[in-house]
């Protein structure tokens, strides 16, 4: 039954509800901590005002954790299903370094900027999916139109069984885009799956920029959180929420605990450009690497907008040629359909 519900939690809409929660409560818990409430006030304050049920349900059982005198970074770890495993590293360190307050602004930030980087990506593909309803609608409309039908019983069946082969295309394709992530978890091939996305053409371009950022904003919190450096490579990789890269997480701390520099460890990930690689190679060895992290986070998210946009555009030409086709296709075929078919009557031998 766990089992089962945790796969069901990788579909799209899930994931995207439990960003938004995460944010509620990383804002909730920063206003607290910035109040100089103790923890256990502040988590029984985080329960009553808690996202929903079941993050509120989770918060009362950290809540009575931290009462009982563990540590922050131990109570929250008891909710793996509320948080990620990034998070809850960068959480524990910071209590230990006191700097609980930036960490949780930095996450609240954060995934405020991924929440609105999926909603301009959505509200973008409105476009494409009115001309796809638009093929979808209208094409079996035209037919009718040109089939001579006259009673109305025989235009809405007509209409009806033009409509449905393509009304059945489009809730198919979506419940594909949504549900993949549960079926791929399911055969356990995420990895694979991960891996071939990020080198599809434009998609993975754009996942990759916004795995960088997030990679760069959790590198640059977990060092001054005082985290070592090779827990910090662990974290920042992990916070990509990329399987084909966390794959990879433990070959690059390897390199750091064989003596290796922060450079040769992330450029052995296929994650950043050459051009951001350049930069924190400089950085560390200047010892300029706190404030170039700062600095590069914030400018790989607005490439990752800039190739969102781009994509975007290229779907919406892809769709709008396509129901283009699709329409033109369609009204050909009305007008030259029975002028075709009256010649080859014509032509016909008699009998």
């Amino acid at each position: 039954m766990l089992v089962a519900v945790s796969l069901w939690s990788k579909n799209l809409i899930s994931q995207w509800t439990r960003v938004r929660k995460q944010e509620v409560f990383f804002r909730q818990f920063h206003a607290l901590v910035r109040a100089a409430v103790p923890l256990p006030t502040a988590f029984v304050q985080l329960r009553a005002y808690a996202p929903d049920e079941a993050f509120s349900q989770g918060l009362s059982q950290v809540a009575k954790q931290v009462a009982s005198g563990k540590t922050l970074g131990e109570a929250l770890r008891s909710q793996p299903a509320l948080f990620d495993a990034d998070q809850l590293e960068l959480l524990s360190a910071a209590e230990q370094s006191g700097s609980l307050d930036v960490v949780l602004a930095a996450l609240a930030k954060h995934l405020e900027e991924v929440r609105r980087l999926r909603w301009k990506a959505f509200t973008a593909s409105i476009w494409p999916a009115y001309l796809l309803g638009l093929v979808i609608f209208l094409a079996p409309l035209v037919r009718v139109g040109s089939s001579g039908v006259k009673s109305m019983s025989g235009v809405g069946a007509a209409y009806l069984a033009g409509l449905m082969p393509g009304l059945m295309v489009a809730l198919t394709s979506l419940v594909v885009v949504v549900m993949t992530p549960v079926v791929v978890a399911a055969l356990k091939a995420e990895v694979a799956w991960d891996a071939f996305v990020l080198r599809l053409p434009g998609v993975g371009g754009a996942l990759r920029s916004l795995a960088a950022s997030r990679a760069l904003l959790t590198l640059g919190l977990s060092l001054s959180a005082g985290l070592e450096v090779a827990r910090a490579v662990r974290v920042a990789i992990m916070s990509t929420s990329r399987p084909s890269l966390m794959a990879q997480a433990e070959g690059a701390v390897a390199k750091v605990r064989a003596g290796g520099t922060l450079f040769e460890a992330l450029a052995s990930l296929p994650l950043f450009d050459r051009n951001t690689l350049g930069q924190l190679g400089i950085a560390e060895h200047t010892g300029t690497l706190d404030d170039t992290l700062k600095r590069l986070a914030p400018e790989v998210h607005e490439e990752t907008i800039r190739a969102v946009r781009v994509l975007v555009l290229v779907v919406v030409a892809l769709v709008g040629a396509l129901a283009l086709f699709v329409l033109v296709s369609t009204l050909l075929g009305t007008i030259f359909g029975p002028i075709k078919a009256y010649y080859d009557l014509a032509g016909a031998p008699t009998q």
